[in-house]
């Protein structure tokens, strides 16, 4: 569907009675290869072309999708969807956004490899093959056991359009590859090893580091041990630390505040954390996975600190819930989180605590929202002389995270840079381990 087929549909929902309407008309293909040990368990290929609607109708809002993408077959959609509109309660809190708000245009962040249309699920499959080879070359009398692997591709152009004039068009491709490693114990335990790797850009896929880390971690884990429940200095690996930076973003959106499931309602210009916590949204980074220009309704992105030195600097605020809030509107979310360091990397930060835990793995566990209290098993190791000394297991963290926030001890330089959760490892002080 080209551009001038998207202001047809936009069209439509006029000529049906929609006061106004918002179209994403989505064109996607992903691929997706697994393989166990060396053998290929699943290939998975889907291609989906589709619009989504959101109509405003006479105070009142529906969403509605199809597939079938003919004028005819649209046409008659759009009428029913938006006589089924009309029998919704009336909200006039629902709106298009405000189009001083909205992106206007220009600029490109990289985000699609040009390359990714002629890459096949056969060249993943080899990849995620060369990743089983040379973690299978270890299974023979040695403690692995097992090994699954996968290579994902995710190719897509939207197309974001509105009856107030905004029309942007996003194309971006993504590629990844993991290796999960399953190792047998001497006390029959069954510890196990997962690592990603994952580009915009296929050709800087890198397996061999995906297959390294995976099996080397795994052997870490080898002779996990109790410690005795206490207070104790931690560090958080990098990829294991927005377990605890996310209930903070989620506690700041327009939902979880206006409903009264957040704990920071009413947080918005104060200070709750030390001056060390600076957390920003960075939307514009070139060809990272998250980065964009505008929101789910076009607002439009730009760099912000939504933590400043433990100042809480943004809601993230919908059209929607900025109206219930009586606020005005921001983004729907984050895009590319980062934090801002004051410390070195993950080893000097164990070196400079001298002793304690590092956690570099979550399994279970949960957090109340409203309290903001949580219990989440871990995984890990225990250091001293800043050098891991063993690995420890069946260990939970508990607290409340405007206490564990401001327990914060450091704020390392070595983000993990795969997803759009970019953040770095961190180190507190005297958490509760049980």
């Amino acid at each position: 569907m080209q551009t001038n087929q998207v202001q047809k549909v936009l069209d439509f929902c006029r000529e049906a009675g929609a006061s106004d309407a918002r179209v994403i008309y989505n064109v996607s293909d992903q691929t997706a290869v697994s393989l166990y040990n060396s053998e290929v368990d699943k290939i998975h290929n889907a291609s989906d072309c589709s619009v989504f609607l959101q109509l405003f109708v006479e105070g009142r809002y529906g969403t509605f999708s199809t597939n079938m993408l003919d004028d005819d077959s649209l046409r008659k959609f759009i009428r029913n969807a938006v006589q089924l509109t009309k029998l919704l309660e009336k909200d006039e809190c629902r709106h298009l956004a405000p189009q001083h708000l909205c992106y206007k245009g220009g600029g490109d962040l990289k985000l699609l490899d040009p390359a990714a249309g002629s890459v096949t699920a056969e060249q993943g499959k080899a990849l995620a093959m060369q990743i089983a080879g040379d973690l299978c070359s270890h299974i023979d009398g040695g403690p692995l056991q097992s090994c699954e692997t996968e290579f994902g591709c995710s190719v897509e152009c939207e197309v974001l359009a509105d009856t107030a004039g905004f029309f942007q068009t996003r194309d971006a491709s993504f590629f990844t590859l993991s290796a999960g490693c399953s190792f047998l114990d001497k006390d029959g335990s069954r510890p196990q090893s997962w690592w990603p790797d994952a580009n915009v850009f296929y050709s800087r896929l890198d397996w061999r580091r995906c297959a390294k880390t995976a099996y080397d971690r795994g052997m870490e884990r080898l002779g996990a041990r109790r410690i005795s429940a206490g207070k104790y200095d931690v560090v958080v690996e990098n990829g294991s630390v927005a377990k605890f930076v996310s209930p903070l973003l989620s506690a700041l959106s327009g939902a979880s505040l206006q409903q009264n499931n957040s704990f920071l309602l009413d947080s918005l210009g104060k200070k709750l954390f030390p001056e060390r916590l600076t957390i920003v949204d960075n939307p514009h980074k070139p060809s990272t996975f998250g980065a964009r220009f505008y929101d789910g309704e076009g607002l439009a992105t730009k760099k912000c600190n939504v933590i400043d030195e433990g100042v809480i600097g943004r809601y993230f605020l919908t059209s929607y819930y900025a109206d219930k809030l009586k606020m005005e509107p921001t983004i729907d979310a984050v895009s590319i989180v980062e934090m801002v360091p004051d410390a070195g990397d993950m080893a000097s930060q164990m070196a400079s605590l001298g002793k304690g835990v590092l956690i570099t793995g979550f399994n279970g566990g949960n957090h109340n929202p409203i309290t903001g209290d949580f219990s989440y098993g871990i995984e890990g190791f225990w250091f001293e002389n800043g050098r891991k000394q063993f690995p420890i297991h069946e260990m939970n963290v508990t607290g409340n995270y405007l206490d564990l926030w401001n327990r914060l001890a450091a704020v390392g330089d070595d983000p993990l840079t795969l997803f759009s959760m970019q953040l770095p490892s961190v180190s507190f002080e005297g958490l509760s381990l049980t």
